[in-house]
């Protein structure tokens, strides 16, 4: 009998003969197959190690601490770098002055460090350019301002990774009083002028008069909101108009407190919002969520929140920028890695994470994240008008004259007994 073989079926067995054939001869080659698991696999870095951060709270955020934030973004480093760990030192700027104004030793310093705002307490020539470490196009991400307060001459010498304006807040329920209506667009100088002599007055308590002021800030050693009032545009550096009015409420009106320019902002705020006796306040983002703690509590009052006016000047001035550098290092690839992080932190994901501690994006093109919040939304708007920084030399040495002048002015006045 003779047996037949289908054509089919002799198909089948060629088919897999030819693939035994170039199997077999992918394996003696040396050709691997992929691992189905390497996309879930991690490589470890070429260093492993400690990385030291020093923290400085020299910009407030909201919610007063970006400790939250910060170790978010530490988390999903570690987690992308196995075997590298961050190590965060929290410090005051005193604690921080005290080891450079000392002989420090090199091994004391760390490998990532809180920038100043003002001083130059760290020798530049301890701090690593890190203009190698990024394109063109990663530096164009930057806000204008961000960029300037990092950069020196043709060296970037730190990341920005933070910001939070300046605001002006209402005490509504002085507003209501005086019978005062905010109008909704952007506020103008002659508004506000008008407004903080209208609220400056005394009012008799019980036994006792007392002072009320139309206007009150404050001033700190990384924290001067009184300059994005006086600043000017160009070369004008200070702006008469706005500098003249503020001499002119203490001089004709009396509506500043006379030790205003000593106040932390801690005492501007008691006096403020504790005490309810100032109708305008120009302090920081951290005021807003103070406000609102407040009023969970049953206490404080109701305010309204507006971004400093432009009132036709080119740009506004804040101070208030937080940014990391890194201290030269022989451990190449330990400095890639601390790059690699503060690239982290400026990445879309951290940056619309910053919501949660109460700050503002330094990259531009990261807008909205406060869309479900109307006094911050009103702020990052304003976002793009500001220009000015500290690094703006010129500006700061007259700024600082200004303001001494201004001291001066309120410390001679005969001002009411508080």
């Amino acid at each position: 009998m003779k047996l037949r073989v289908k054509p089919f079926a002799l198909f089948l067995y060629g088919t897999v003969l030819a693939l035994i054939i170039i199997g077999a001869r992918l394996l003696t080659s040396g050709i691997k197959l992929p691992d189905p698991l390497e996309p879930l696999t991690v490589k470890k870095p070429e260093w492993t190690g400690l990385i030291t951060l020093w923290d400085v709270n020299y910009v407030e955020c909201g919610t007063g601490s970006n400790a939250g934030w910060l170790n978010r973004q530490i988390q999903r480093f570690e987690r992308k770098n196995p075997g590298v760990f961050i190590d965060v030192r929290k410090m005051t700027p005193e604690r921080m002055k005290m080891y450079f104004e000392g002989n420090m030793r090199d091994e004391v310093l760390p490998d990532i460090i809180a920038l100043p705002l003002y001083e130059e307490l760290i020798p530049q020539e301890l701090l690593l350019d890190l203009g190698p470490f990024f394109s063109e196009k990663e530096i164009d991400r930057f806000h204008d301002i961000a960029r300037k307060c990092t950069t020196k001459g043709e060296k970037i010498y730190g990341v920005p990774w933070m910001m939070a304006p300046y605001v002006l807040i209402f005490n509504n329920q002085l507003l209501q009083e005086a019978n005062i209506i905010i109008p909704e667009e952007e506020l103008d100088w002659a508004f506000i002028d008008l407004t903080v002599r209208r609220l400056t007055f005394r009012k008799m308590e019980g036994k006792s008069e007392k002072q009320y002021y139309g206007f009150c800030t404050y001033f700190a050693d990384y924290s001067r909101p009184l300059w994005s009032i006086i600043h000017g545009d160009g070369g004008t550096i200070i702006d008469e108009k706005s500098y003249n009015m503020i001499l002119e409420w203490n001089r004709e009106a009396g509506a500043l407190p006379q030790n205003m320019m000593n106040y932390s902002f801690d005492e501007a705020w008691q006096l403020f919002a504790i005490q309810g006796r100032v109708g305008l306040m120009l302090g920081n983002v951290r005021s807003i969520y103070r406000m609102r703690s407040l009023q969970q509590m049953g206490k404080g009052f109701d305010i309204t929140v507006k971004a400093v006016p432009a009132d036709g000047k080119k740009g506004l001035f804040t101070d208030q920028v937080a940014a990391y550098g890194i201290m030269k290092s022989e451990y190449g690839e330990k400095v890639n890695l601390c790059v690699s992080f503060l690239k982290m932190l400026v990445e879309d994901e951290a940056q619309v994470e910053l919501k949660s501690i109460g700050a503002f994006p330094v990259i531009a093109s990261i807008k909205d994240i406060y869309s479900d919040d109307l006094q911050m939304s009103l702020l990052e708007s304003s976002l793009k008008n500001y220009t000015y920084s500290p690094a703006d030399t010129h500006w700061r040495k007259q700024g600082e004259d200004a303001q001494a002048k201004i001291k001066f002015e309120l410390e001679k006045a005969s001002g009411f007994e508080e």
